[in-house]
């Protein structure tokens, strides 16, 4: 890892319950919907490259997974939808 990307990691841990939690929360709310990561960062007003970690670390403990289906962007990219798993969180 990068000291770059330690320091910055420093700085988020302390907060890293609290938005996985509003994340997920966010799933749960809109399961049947599901959301891209750019919709994430909309409704909870944070940047990419804290959405993106942290629903990754989502996906890999099994709390939301890939829809297969695609959303287009503000930009017209396709974008992947995420949903809410059958994997219980206790939030």
């Amino acid at each position: 890892m990068k000291p770059t990307s330690i320091e910055a990691r420093a700085k988020i841990e302390p907060k890293i319950g609290s938005i996985r939690r509003k994340v997920y929360v966010l799933f749960i709310n809109r399961s049947m919907e599901g959301l891209t990561d750019q919709e994430i960062e909309r409704y909870l007003h944070l940047d990419g490259n804290t959405v993106r970690p942290i629903r990754k670390s989502l996906e890999v403990d099994g709390f939301i997974f890939d829809t297969g289906t695609t959303r287009l962007n503000e930009k017209g990219n396709k974008c992947i939808v995420w949903r809410v798993g059958d994997k219980g969180m206790l939030i």
